[in-house]
């Protein structure tokens, strides 16, 4: 339940099916721009996985003109939200999302137990390509009155200066939406906020930037605002993640069309990063142990990820002076760039305003000097660095010029921060090029998870783990802890205070680079928890210790129980092959042929045995029976956990090879004990046969519920024979009980 809201939101909010998903909320007014004048409330509810949902508040009206219902629906779409609600005076509820290519009302609340999508922003196709057509043609009417001016040799100036009029004129086409004076904001807090999110930032104390005459970049910023922007837009209500990410596309498009390398590449794309589980099931840790105070991000890139963590925090701020105070105080991060620092300004300016334009604070001074904060805590530099680099390079010249191109910051920049409840967050969004020998030689010496590759990420991961006492949060693609780092990330993991590692399980027929990983550091602990997280969400966590850790050859962060599994596995155990004398056929041997057979089948990490008078067409081997024993071990769920855990940490397994090697354990006949569990697995295989054809009979719930809890009761007497005759401790059960919850069994006869 949301704290403090109206009545009518929070049964609202039941309906919906969303009390249990939210995380915070904001109220704010939105003027829609028609030619009524119409103002109209709403509340901005973020979920947990820090998503967006729209509430409109109509509570005085009974219905709203088709006019204001199209406006809704652009504002839905600008907004990157997932779902719209209207709520009426009568009590009359209609829903609108963003589920197909048309938009349109429902009558009716209807709850989204899973909203559509997996990004955290929605991005509507149409909005996307408006919003590049009209960046390309503001590009191109600004970027020729620069070239009127300077010509054509000055490109590095160009980029920043078209880039600082472009984030300027946005700024313009907002006041001018809201109707707002621009002449009048001279010395406010709007005028501010302006040149904060659109000026070139300085670097340290190495003088200005370049920067343009002032009267030709009014002219810049004049001739902008005549570009006419595209009907779907609405520019002040366009989440910033959204117009970053244009932005972003537009100077990517530009350096195509000159064909110029820009010396940072670009690292990943975030968007994958926040569909990932990886990252949502780190926003539910966050919500659970409390919600930071403080966003420190060293590898911020243009921003983005700060920007959506930005949500975790409550906007409830009086006034809009108070909400730049805690944004200031709240978000640092850096980047080598200056372009991508400007964007992430403009992103976390946009964010402050947050359509407060007409609030009278926005034209009053800035009541203390915030600006000086802001400027410290987000701005361009290298974490990576100091500026000992200089030590590194065998002349002046070259010092200076590493000095230029990698921007290191200041050693005590995080240092002064001491507060606990801050949390680092970091995504690998740039690669630099950090491949010169006396690059090379100044990271092997200040970094025990040196690469010859560009592992950026994992370097800040080390340098912010070592020095920092904040909860640290370091997005990785799951390639970057794979067999080839594994030497360096295990010298960087042993001496760290690096507590959990939570792992995207690629999906079948996935690529390992197209998932997700993250490391997380808090109090320092012997071991280390290892969280998997698999394609259908299921997650399991084990401790993984750092004394065990190999010395030598690769590191694979497998449940170390597994190992102890397979030990006991491999005792008094013999392949199936072997216990079959070598009689496994193929299908195609057996077509034809009528009697007892057991099919066998492995697919999607689920081994079925189906027992018959003939055999089954789609099975990989065939066995002639019967043998209950045989076929309840291979339907128990310690066999089922071995397949699952084969294929998982083996490359490529054909399902023939896996089934022939599956370990049987002979019985001794000659021990009454083992008889007795023989027995006990072969009555119980029978009685599951009896249930499972009772159970497809069965119409009465009753009755079928009655039936399944006889199911899993013979389920548990067949896995404690094969426990007992494997010999697995106790202490094992719990856990292969808890991951065979996932597998499906299908079992006929």
């Amino acid at each position: 339940m949301i704290p403090g809201i109206h009545p009518y939101y929070d049964q609202f909010i039941r309906i919906a099916g969303l009390s249990d998903r939210t995380c915070n909320y904001q109220i704010k007014e939105i003027f829609l721009g028609d030619a009524e004048n119409f103002k109209i409330s709403c509340i901005f509810v973020t979920l947990d996985d820090l998503r967006q949902v729209i509430i409109w508040d109509c509570s005085k009206k009974t219905d709203l003109p088709v006019s204001i219902k199209n406006e809704l629906i652009k504002q839905l779409q600008n907004s990157g939200a997932y779902a719209g609600y209207l709520f009426f005076q009568d009590a009359i509820v209609q829903s609108i999302s963003m589920r197909g290519p048309t938009l349109e009302f429902e009558k009716g609340a209807y709850p989204y137990p899973e909203l559509p999508g997996d990004d955290v922003i929605c991005e509507c196709q149409e909005i996307t390509l408006a919003l590049d057509g009209y960046l390309d043609q503001l590009h191109k009417t600004v970027s020729r009155i620069f070239l009127r001016a300077y010509g054509e040799g000055e490109p590095d100036m160009q980029e920043l200066i078209v880039l600082s009029c472009i984030l300027k004129t946005f700024f313009r086409k907002i006041l001018l939406q809201h109707g707002i004076d621009i002449d009048a904001l001279e010395g406010s807090l709007m005028q501010d906020l302006i040149t904060l999110g659109s000026a070139i930032p300085k670097y340290l104390d190495n003088g200005p930037e370049p920067w343009a005459d002032q009267v030709i970049s009014s002219v810049m910023v004049k001739e902008g605002c005549s570009v006419r922007v595209p009907e779907p837009i609405r520019i002040h209500l366009t989440d910033p993640v959204m117009v970053n990410r244009a932005i972003r596309r537009l100077l990517n498009r530009v350096k195509i069309r000159k064909k110029k390398a820009e010396y940072t590449a670009g690292g990943c794309d975030l968007s994958s990063l926040f569909s990932s589980r990886v990252f949502a099931h780190v926003v539910r840790g966050l919500k659970e142990a409390g919600k930071p105070n403080a966003i420190i991000d060293p590898l911020a890139g243009d921003g983005e990820l700060a920007l959506v963590i930005l949500r975790l925090f409550d906007s409830q701020e009086k006034s809009p002076s108070d909400h730049f105070r805690k944004i200031a105080r709240t978000v640092f991060t850096a980047d080598p760039s200056l372009s991508s620092v400007m964007l992430t300004r403009f992103g976390l300016v946009l964010q402050m305003m947050d359509g407060s334009l007409m609030h009278p604070d926005m034209l009053r001074p800035c009541p203390w000097d915030i600006m000086g904060i802001f400027c410290s805590n987000v701005r361009p530099g290298n974490t990576l660095l100091t500026r000992e680099i200089e030590d590194e390079y065998l002349s002046v010249r070259q010092a200076k010029e590493a000095v230029c191109s990698m921007r290191p910051i200041d050693q005590g920049w995080l240092m002064e921060l001491k507060d606990t409840r801050a949390m680092l967050i970091t995504a690998p969004c740039r690669k630099m090029n950090l491949k010169t020998p006396e690059m090379e030689q100044y990271l092997c010496k200040r970094f025990k998870s040196y690469s010859h590759e560009d592992m950026t990420a994992l370097y800040a991961a080390e340098l912010a783990i070592r020095n920092l006492n904040h909860d640290s949060y370091i997005f990785l693609p799951s390639s970057w802890l794979s067999d080839m780092h594994a030497a360096q990330f295990r010298k960087m993991l042993r001496e760290s205070r690096v507590t959990k590692i939570i792992l995207e399980e690629p999906s079948e027929g996935g690529r390992i680079h197209e998932s997700w990983s993250c490391i997380s550091a808090g109090e320092p602990l012997p071991s280390v928890m290892i969280t998997r997280i698999a394609d259908d969400g299921f997650a399991r966590s084990y401790p993984l210790r750092k004394e065990d850790l190999p010395e030598t050859d690769g590191w694979n962060p497998e449940d170390p129980s597994g190992k102890e599994i397979l030990n006991y596995l491999a005792k008094d155990t013999v392949p199936l092959s072997e216990y079959c004398l070598g009689a496994l056929y193929r299908p195609r041997d057996m077509e034809g042929k009528t009697g007892c057979f057991l099919s066998i089948q492995f697919r999607q990490g689920q081994l079925l045995v189906l027992s018959g008078e003939s055999p089954d067409r789609n099975a990989d081997l065939i066995i002639k029976g019967p043998d209950e024993y045989l076929e309840g071990l291979l339907q128990s769920e310690l066999i089922s956990w071995y397949c699952r855990f084969v294929t998982r940490t083996r490359s490529a397994v054909h399902p023939e090879q896996l089934i022939a090697a599956i370990p049987v354990h002979q019985p001794d006949w000659f021990s009454p004990e083992e008889r007795m569990y023989v027995k006990q697995i072969t009555e119980s295989l029978r009685e599951r046969s009896f249930l499972t054809r009772r159970l497809q009979y069965s119409k009465a719930f009753h009755d079928r519920e009655r039936i399944r809890k006889k199911l899993l009761l013979a389920d548990e007497m067949l896995n404690k024979g094969v426990y007992f005759l494997y010999r697995v401790p106790v202490t094992l059960h719990e856990q292969l009980s808890f991951e065979s919850m996932r597998t499906i069994h299908q079992f006929l006869r």
